[in-house]
Protein backbone atom coordinates (compact mmCIF):
# COMPACT_ATOMS: atom_id res chain seq x y z
CA UNK A 1 0.00 0.00 0.00
CA UNK A 2 1.40 2.99 -1.20
CA UNK A 3 2.12 5.75 2.17
CA UNK A 4 -0.68 8.54 2.39
CA UNK A 5 0.29 11.88 3.15
CA UNK A 6 -0.96 13.82 5.74
CA UNK A 7 -3.79 16.38 4.89
CA UNK A 8 -2.66 19.88 3.47
CA UNK A 9 -4.23 23.12 5.25
CA UNK A 10 -5.21 24.99 1.72
CA UNK A 11 -7.87 23.55 -0.05
CA UNK A 12 -5.95 24.45 -3.64
CA UNK A 13 -2.73 22.27 -2.39
CA UNK A 14 -4.99 19.37 -1.12
CA UNK A 15 -6.74 18.84 -4.66
CA UNK A 16 -3.17 19.24 -6.13
CA UNK A 17 -2.14 16.60 -3.92
CA UNK A 18 -4.73 14.54 -5.02
CA UNK A 19 -4.49 15.17 -8.46
CA UNK A 20 -0.76 14.23 -8.86
CA UNK A 21 -1.96 10.74 -7.12
CA UNK A 22 -1.79 7.85 -9.67
CA UNK A 23 -4.83 6.43 -10.00
CA UNK A 24 -4.85 2.87 -8.53
CA UNK A 25 -4.51 -0.12 -10.30
CA UNK A 26 -6.95 -2.36 -7.71
CA UNK A 27 -8.13 -1.87 -4.16
CA UNK A 28 -5.22 -1.14 -1.73
CA UNK A 29 -5.43 -1.91 2.27
CA UNK A 30 -5.42 1.34 4.10
CA UNK A 31 -4.38 -0.11 8.17
CA UNK A 32 -4.97 2.12 11.05
CA UNK A 33 -3.11 2.16 13.89
CA UNK A 34 -5.70 1.25 16.48
CA UNK A 35 -6.76 -1.81 14.86
CA UNK A 36 -4.07 -3.04 12.10
CA UNK A 37 -6.04 -6.29 12.33
CA UNK A 38 -9.84 -5.22 10.25
CA UNK A 39 -8.13 -3.25 7.29
CA UNK A 40 -10.24 -0.94 4.98
CA UNK A 41 -9.73 -0.58 1.48
CA UNK A 42 -9.16 2.28 -0.64
CA UNK A 43 -9.34 2.77 -4.74
CA UNK A 44 -8.02 6.46 -5.49
CA UNK A 45 -9.40 7.71 -8.71
CA UNK A 46 -11.16 3.95 -10.17
CA UNK A 47 -12.71 4.35 -13.63
CA UNK A 48 -16.26 4.97 -12.95
CA UNK A 49 -14.88 8.07 -10.78
CA UNK A 50 -11.69 9.34 -11.81
CA UNK A 51 -11.91 12.71 -9.51
CA UNK A 52 -12.50 10.99 -6.72
CA UNK A 53 -11.85 7.73 -4.71
CA UNK A 54 -13.85 4.77 -3.51
CA UNK A 55 -13.62 3.34 0.36
CA UNK A 56 -14.29 0.03 0.77
CA UNK A 57 -14.69 -1.71 4.57
CA UNK A 58 -15.52 -5.34 4.50
CA UNK A 59 -18.32 -6.96 5.72
CA UNK A 60 -16.25 -8.78 8.66
CA UNK A 61 -14.98 -5.79 10.22
CA UNK A 62 -18.05 -3.88 10.77
CA UNK A 63 -19.40 -6.95 12.79
CA UNK A 64 -15.88 -7.42 14.44
CA UNK A 65 -14.00 -4.13 14.64
CA UNK A 66 -14.70 -2.26 17.87
CA UNK A 67 -12.51 0.57 16.29
CA UNK A 68 -15.52 0.90 13.32
CA UNK A 69 -17.92 1.78 16.49
CA UNK A 70 -16.53 5.16 16.61
CA UNK A 71 -15.15 5.59 13.14
CA UNK A 72 -16.04 8.98 11.29
CA UNK A 73 -15.32 9.92 7.35
CA UNK A 74 -12.75 12.50 8.36
CA UNK A 75 -10.99 10.05 10.39
CA UNK A 76 -11.20 7.59 7.32
CA UNK A 77 -10.15 10.15 4.97
CA UNK A 78 -7.34 11.47 6.84
CA UNK A 79 -5.94 7.48 6.90
CA UNK A 80 -6.09 7.65 3.33
CA UNK A 81 -3.64 10.89 3.24
CA UNK A 82 -7.45 12.89 2.02
CA UNK A 83 -8.23 16.32 3.30
CA UNK A 84 -11.80 16.22 3.83
CA UNK A 85 -11.98 20.22 2.98
CA UNK A 86 -11.41 19.47 -0.79
CA UNK A 87 -14.56 17.30 -0.73
CA UNK A 88 -16.91 18.16 -3.27
CA UNK A 89 -19.76 14.89 -1.78
CA UNK A 90 -19.62 11.54 -0.97
CA UNK A 91 -22.30 8.91 -1.79
CA UNK A 92 -22.95 5.83 0.78
CA UNK A 93 -25.91 3.98 1.74
CA UNK A 94 -28.07 5.25 -1.33
CA UNK A 95 -27.58 8.66 -0.12
CA UNK A 96 -25.48 11.58 -1.33
CA UNK A 97 -23.87 14.36 1.01
CA UNK A 98 -22.22 17.69 0.39
CA UNK A 99 -18.78 18.28 1.46
CA UNK A 100 -19.22 21.84 2.29
CA UNK A 101 -15.36 22.19 2.08
CA UNK A 102 -14.91 20.01 4.87
CA UNK A 103 -17.56 21.53 7.06
CA UNK A 104 -20.37 19.14 7.05
CA UNK A 105 -21.02 18.18 10.60
CA UNK A 106 -21.96 14.40 9.34
CA UNK A 107 -18.22 14.50 8.59
CA UNK A 108 -17.66 13.56 12.41
CA UNK A 109 -20.69 11.59 12.80
CA UNK A 110 -19.38 7.49 13.59
CA UNK A 111 -20.20 5.68 10.19
CA UNK A 112 -23.78 3.13 10.10
CA UNK A 113 -23.12 -0.10 9.19
CA UNK A 114 -24.68 -0.31 6.15
CA UNK A 115 -28.36 -2.46 5.89
CA UNK A 116 -28.48 -5.85 4.49
CA UNK A 117 -28.21 -6.17 0.73
CA UNK A 118 -26.23 -2.31 1.03
CA UNK A 119 -22.96 -2.45 -0.79
CA UNK A 120 -20.53 -1.21 2.08
CA UNK A 121 -18.67 1.26 0.00
CA UNK A 122 -18.20 5.03 0.24
CA UNK A 123 -17.68 7.45 -2.78
CA UNK A 124 -15.96 10.35 -2.68
CA UNK A 125 -15.70 13.04 -5.05
CA UNK A 126 -12.84 15.29 -5.18
CA UNK A 127 -14.01 19.52 -5.29
CA UNK A 128 -11.91 21.16 -8.18
CA UNK A 129 -12.04 25.03 -7.31
CA UNK A 130 -13.15 27.28 -10.38
CA UNK A 131 -9.55 28.79 -11.00
CA UNK A 132 -8.09 24.97 -11.89
CA UNK A 133 -11.19 24.39 -14.36
CA UNK A 134 -10.23 24.95 -18.41
CA UNK A 135 -11.97 27.67 -20.11
CA UNK A 136 -15.55 27.07 -20.46
CA UNK A 137 -15.09 27.81 -24.52
CA UNK A 138 -17.51 24.74 -25.61
CA UNK A 139 -17.63 24.27 -29.13
CA UNK A 140 -20.24 23.98 -31.41
CA UNK A 141 -21.26 20.43 -32.43
CA UNK A 142 -20.46 21.00 -35.93
CA UNK A 143 -17.00 21.77 -35.41
CA UNK A 144 -16.28 18.34 -34.58
CA UNK A 145 -15.85 17.34 -38.12
CA UNK A 146 -14.61 13.58 -38.90
CA UNK A 147 -11.35 13.17 -40.26
CA UNK A 148 -11.52 11.10 -43.86
CA UNK A 149 -12.89 7.67 -43.14
CA UNK A 150 -10.00 6.02 -45.01
CA UNK A 151 -6.98 7.49 -42.85
CA UNK A 152 -5.05 5.45 -41.10
CA UNK A 153 -5.34 3.43 -37.92
CA UNK A 154 -5.66 5.73 -34.41
CA UNK A 155 -2.08 6.79 -33.37
CA UNK A 156 -1.76 6.19 -29.73
CA UNK A 157 -2.83 9.63 -28.74
CA UNK A 158 -5.57 9.43 -30.69
CA UNK A 159 -6.43 6.29 -28.81
CA UNK A 160 -5.25 7.68 -25.46
CA UNK A 161 -7.78 10.97 -26.42
CA UNK A 162 -11.04 8.69 -27.16
CA UNK A 163 -10.41 6.19 -23.64
CA UNK A 164 -10.37 10.18 -21.57
CA UNK A 165 -13.12 11.15 -23.31
CA UNK A 166 -15.13 7.69 -22.93
CA UNK A 167 -14.41 7.82 -19.28
CA UNK A 168 -15.44 11.57 -18.70
CA UNK A 169 -18.68 11.11 -20.66
CA UNK A 170 -19.67 7.91 -18.95
CA UNK A 171 -19.00 9.39 -15.36
CA UNK A 172 -21.55 12.43 -16.94
CA UNK A 173 -24.01 9.71 -17.43
CA UNK A 174 -23.89 8.40 -14.15
CA UNK A 175 -24.01 11.63 -12.94
CA UNK A 176 -27.14 12.49 -14.34
CA UNK A 177 -28.34 9.46 -13.01
CA UNK A 178 -28.49 10.93 -9.67
CA UNK A 179 -29.65 14.38 -10.91
CA UNK A 180 -32.29 12.43 -11.92
CA UNK A 181 -33.21 10.78 -8.41
CA UNK A 182 -32.63 14.48 -6.50
CA UNK A 183 -34.88 16.40 -9.05
CA UNK A 184 -37.58 13.76 -7.79
CA UNK A 185 -36.43 14.70 -3.91
CA UNK A 186 -36.31 17.83 -4.75
CA UNK A 187 -40.12 18.11 -6.27
CA UNK A 188 -41.47 16.08 -3.72
CA UNK A 189 -40.13 18.42 -1.33
CA UNK A 190 -41.60 21.54 -2.69
CA UNK A 191 -44.89 19.40 -2.24
CA UNK A 192 -44.84 18.75 1.11
CA UNK A 193 -43.00 21.84 1.96
CA UNK A 194 -46.66 23.90 0.07
CA UNK A 195 -48.63 21.76 2.39
CA UNK A 196 -47.16 22.87 5.64
CA UNK A 197 -46.99 26.43 4.61
CA UNK A 198 -50.85 27.24 5.98
CA UNK A 199 -52.36 29.39 8.22
CA UNK A 200 -53.18 27.97 11.93
CA UNK A 201 -56.47 26.62 12.68
CA UNK A 202 -59.04 28.20 15.07
CA UNK A 203 -57.90 25.40 17.93
CA UNK A 204 -54.09 26.09 17.11
CA UNK A 205 -54.53 29.97 17.11
CA UNK A 206 -56.82 30.05 20.07
CA UNK A 207 -54.35 27.38 22.38
CA UNK A 208 -50.73 28.40 20.83
CA UNK A 209 -48.78 31.08 22.81
CA UNK A 210 -47.44 34.60 21.31
CA UNK A 211 -43.85 32.89 20.81
CA UNK A 212 -45.83 30.10 18.85
CA UNK A 213 -47.23 32.38 16.45
CA UNK A 214 -44.26 33.78 16.07
CA UNK A 215 -41.86 30.87 15.50
CA UNK A 216 -44.73 30.35 13.13
CA UNK A 217 -44.38 32.90 10.86
CA UNK A 218 -40.99 32.56 10.49
CA UNK A 219 -41.10 29.16 10.05
CA UNK A 220 -43.47 29.86 7.28
CA UNK A 221 -40.93 32.51 6.02
CA UNK A 222 -37.90 29.43 5.62
CA UNK A 223 -40.92 27.62 4.05
CA UNK A 224 -41.27 29.99 1.53
CA UNK A 225 -37.34 30.72 0.77
CA UNK A 226 -36.84 26.58 0.55
CA UNK A 227 -39.47 26.56 -1.97
CA UNK A 228 -37.71 29.38 -4.00
CA UNK A 229 -34.41 27.54 -3.80
CA UNK A 230 -35.73 24.40 -4.55
CA UNK A 231 -37.40 25.67 -7.69
CA UNK A 232 -34.29 27.42 -8.55
CA UNK A 233 -32.65 23.82 -8.52
CA UNK A 234 -35.20 21.67 -10.37
CA UNK A 235 -34.97 24.50 -13.12
CA UNK A 236 -31.44 24.89 -13.31
CA UNK A 237 -31.87 20.86 -13.56
CA UNK A 238 -34.46 21.53 -16.51
CA UNK A 239 -32.95 24.10 -18.76
CA UNK A 240 -28.88 25.31 -17.12
CA UNK A 241 -26.05 24.59 -18.90
CA UNK A 242 -25.85 20.62 -17.77
CA UNK A 243 -28.74 20.02 -19.32
CA UNK A 244 -29.92 19.59 -22.74
CA UNK A 245 -30.85 22.68 -23.33
CA UNK A 246 -27.25 23.68 -22.83
CA UNK A 247 -24.35 21.76 -24.25
CA UNK A 248 -25.25 18.60 -23.12
CA UNK A 249 -26.92 17.87 -26.84
CA UNK A 250 -23.57 19.49 -28.73
CA UNK A 251 -21.20 17.11 -26.59
CA UNK A 252 -23.68 13.84 -27.14
CA UNK A 253 -23.49 14.18 -31.13
CA UNK A 254 -19.66 14.66 -30.87
CA UNK A 255 -20.05 11.29 -28.67
CA UNK A 256 -21.99 9.09 -30.63
CA UNK A 257 -20.67 10.18 -33.94
CA UNK A 258 -16.79 10.48 -33.33
CA UNK A 259 -16.51 8.99 -30.15
CA UNK A 260 -17.93 5.42 -30.34
CA UNK A 261 -17.12 4.45 -33.87
CA UNK A 262 -13.60 6.20 -33.00
CA UNK A 263 -13.60 8.17 -35.96
CA UNK A 264 -11.20 11.19 -35.48
CA UNK A 265 -12.00 14.48 -35.85
CA UNK A 266 -10.85 17.92 -35.69
CA UNK A 267 -10.17 19.18 -32.37
CA UNK A 268 -9.56 16.03 -30.71
CA UNK A 269 -7.70 17.62 -27.93
CA UNK A 270 -9.79 20.57 -27.32
CA UNK A 271 -12.88 18.54 -26.92
CA UNK A 272 -11.11 16.82 -23.72
CA UNK A 273 -10.99 19.53 -21.82
CA UNK A 274 -14.62 20.19 -23.31
CA UNK A 275 -16.37 16.53 -21.55
CA UNK A 276 -14.10 17.12 -18.37
CA UNK A 277 -15.45 20.64 -17.67
CA UNK A 278 -19.18 19.49 -18.80
CA UNK A 279 -18.65 16.64 -16.13
CA UNK A 280 -17.57 19.18 -13.59
CA UNK A 281 -20.51 21.58 -13.77
CA UNK A 282 -22.77 18.85 -13.77
CA UNK A 283 -21.04 17.71 -10.75
CA UNK A 284 -21.46 21.09 -9.35
CA UNK A 285 -24.89 21.01 -10.28
CA UNK A 286 -25.25 17.76 -8.29
CA UNK A 287 -23.87 18.97 -4.81
CA UNK A 288 -25.38 21.81 -5.39
CA UNK A 289 -29.12 19.98 -5.63
CA UNK A 290 -28.11 17.91 -2.58
CA UNK A 291 -27.30 21.02 -0.13
CA UNK A 292 -30.23 22.53 -1.23
CA UNK A 293 -32.19 19.54 -0.72
CA UNK A 294 -30.76 18.94 2.64
CA UNK A 295 -31.00 22.97 3.66
CA UNK A 296 -34.76 22.75 2.61
CA UNK A 297 -35.34 19.55 5.05
CA UNK A 298 -33.33 21.05 8.35
CA UNK A 299 -34.83 24.84 7.97
CA UNK A 300 -37.78 24.51 6.67
CA UNK A 301 -39.75 21.17 6.33
CA UNK A 302 -38.52 19.77 10.41
CA UNK A 303 -38.75 23.37 11.83
CA UNK A 304 -42.03 23.73 10.64
CA UNK A 305 -43.30 19.71 11.87
CA UNK A 306 -41.60 20.59 14.96
CA UNK A 307 -43.78 24.11 15.86
CA UNK A 308 -46.70 22.16 14.12
CA UNK A 309 -46.00 19.42 16.95
CA UNK A 310 -45.54 21.44 19.66
CA UNK A 311 -48.88 23.41 19.37
CA UNK A 312 -50.49 20.08 18.42
CA UNK A 313 -49.67 19.12 21.84
CA UNK A 314 -51.14 22.01 23.28
CA UNK A 315 -54.38 21.68 21.63
CA UNK A 316 -54.44 18.26 22.97
CA UNK A 317 -53.59 19.36 26.08
CA UNK A 318 -56.11 21.99 26.49
CA UNK A 319 -58.86 19.40 25.10
CA UNK A 320 -57.80 16.24 27.65
CA UNK A 321 -58.70 19.17 30.60
CA UNK A 322 -62.19 19.96 28.90
CA UNK A 323 -63.09 16.47 28.86
CA UNK A 324 -61.70 15.71 33.08
CA UNK A 325 -63.48 18.82 33.55
CA UNK A 326 -66.80 17.57 32.10
CA UNK A 327 -66.78 14.53 33.80
CA UNK A 328 -66.04 15.92 37.20
CA UNK A 329 -69.17 18.55 36.43
CA UNK A 330 -70.98 15.39 35.16
CA UNK A 331 -70.23 13.44 38.73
Amino acid sequence: MSQPQPPTNSIVDAVASFAARLPSQTWESLLWANDPQHPAWVWFKPPAVPQGLALGIPEETWRTSPYLQQLTLRRLLHTAGVDPSCVAMWQFAGMAYPGMNGANPLFDQPLPAPGPGVKPEIIVIINVPVMMMPPMNFMPPMAATPMNASAAPLTGNQAEIFERIDIEWTAVIDLERDLDRLRKMLVDLSARMKVLNRDLNPDERLYSSREDKQDWQDARRFLRDGENRLRACVKEFDIGDPSSAGYRRGLEHIYQSCVVPRVPFNGMESAVSQFEAHRKMVMTLQSKMNSTYLGAVSNGERRAQQILNRIAGKVREAGNKKTALGVVMDS
